[in-house]
């Protein structure tokens, strides 16, 4: 159902967004971190609206808060038991019909981006990319000296899976973020599949990531993970994460799904860190309660799409996004847009080369924080 940035923003509470703003601000690229003293307040991060990191606004549902109180007691003083670790592994397999050992659990997915670019790549072994997308894997290959290859997004801002696959001919690793950062923009199953085929017959020796961390909130019918396209081929993995949809960043949680002499060759290049026992009951809290799942969809859909009928009606250009943000062409350097939002307590996200002269992404917040800055983003591109 279309919605119109006058009846998305009629249905907020403005009040509540009023008093969000209350209270100091840094004014740093990024909100320094919350302190107990600050805590008290119950204002976050300073009064800054922070739509620059793609977290959940909304956090865990209240079973998973519920699971974390409960299991807080003295057992966590009682050694280092892995205490549900082992037993959240199983949930994973079992919902994607896997063995345990097809799931490499990690403390968020970024050991896994890093550890995969240090299993896979080198001197002599590239990385490819599109570009702009998720960097953490491209940051990892320049770190270690790695020949790196970005392929620009083609008109619409989708990922050109032709030219990625064609630049993959000999790499040792290609990125695909599905639905990608920072765009938003996705690509169907049948498209992933023809192009994970042809790197595998074209380039034998690469291996393919698909990075599939924002896959809860892409549109009804418009994507399907890749895990059996990982099952039937030792080189291709998926990595996943509980820091988007499931509101758990702060816990770090990720895990990744591939055949067990992938996911090994993975882990014996970079440590996973130990996924502790509170943020394990957690996550799997948070992985068997779809009804929450179902619901956090469905709210961000419709203030995502509020938003960008806001933006649209405002006359910039806006692409459909399957994800918990959105990448709007502004018309000016992202790092300007930003610093004006800012002094008026709005931080929106960080440059995207080579696009960050013309577009931002803006993730997605609650509905009292995207009904504030929608008027900080009127006044500020008037």
């Amino acid at each position: 159902m279309k919605t119109t940035r006058r009846g998305f923003v009629g249905t907020i509470a403005l009040g509540a967004a009023a008093g969000a703003l209350t209270g100091a601000s840094p004014f740093g690229r990024r909100v320094s971190a919350q302190t107990r003293e600050a805590a008290k307040s119950g204002i976050y991060d300073g009064g800054v609206i922070q739509l620059n990191q793609n977290e959940s606004a909304r956090g865990p549902g209240p079973k998973t808060i519920q699971a974390i109180q409960a299991h807080t007691n003295e057992r966590i003083g009682r050694g280092y038991s892995p205490d549900h670790v082992n037993e959240l592994r199983s949930v994973i397999a079992d919902y994607y019909e896997v063995g345990t050992g097809n799931v490499q659990l990690a403390t968020g997915s970024t050991p896994l981006l890093q550890g995969s670019v240090r299993a896979f790549c080198s001197a002599t072994k590239g990385f490819v990319t599109p570009m702009p997308t998720y960097s953490t894997s491209l940051a990892t290959a320049r770190r270690i000296g790695a020949k790196t290859t970005e392929i620009d997004l083609d008109s619409s801002l989708a990922i050109d899976l032709d030219a990625l696959a064609e630049a993959s001919r000999g790499a040792g690793l290609v990125y695909l973020c599905n639905p990608n950062n920072p765009t938003g923009m996705v690509h169907g199953p049948g498209a992933v599949e023809g192009f994970v085929r042809r790197v595998l017959r074209e380039s034998p020796e690469t291996m393919i990531h698909v990075d599939e961390a924002y896959i809860n909130y892409g549109r009804p019918d418009s994507i399907e993970t890749a895990v059996p396209l990982a099952m039937e081929d030792e080189r291709v993995f998926v990595t996943r994460s509980f820091s988007k949809a499931h509101g758990m960043a702060g816990l770090r949680v990720g895990y990744g799904l591939g055949q067990e002499q992938t996911l090994a060759k993975i882990r014996g290049a970079w440590g996973m860190g130990d996924v502790n026992m509170l943020g394990a009951i957690a996550a799997i809290t948070a992985f068997e309660d779809t009804e929450h799942i179902d619901w956090e969809v469905k709210e961000n859909a419709e203030i995502r799409d509020g938003v960008i009928a806001g933006f649209r009606d405002m006359g910039f250009d806006v692409p459909d996004s399957h994800t918990n943000h959105i990448f709007v062409d502004i018309g000016r350097p992202a790092a300007e847009f930003r610093e004006a939002c800012l002094e008026r307590k709005v931080l929106v996200g960080r440059d995207f080369p080579p696009l960050h002269t013309t577009h931002c992404r803006i993730s997605i917040g609650s509905r009292e924080e995207m009904a504030a800055a929608m008027k900080v983003f009127k006044e500020v591109l008037a």
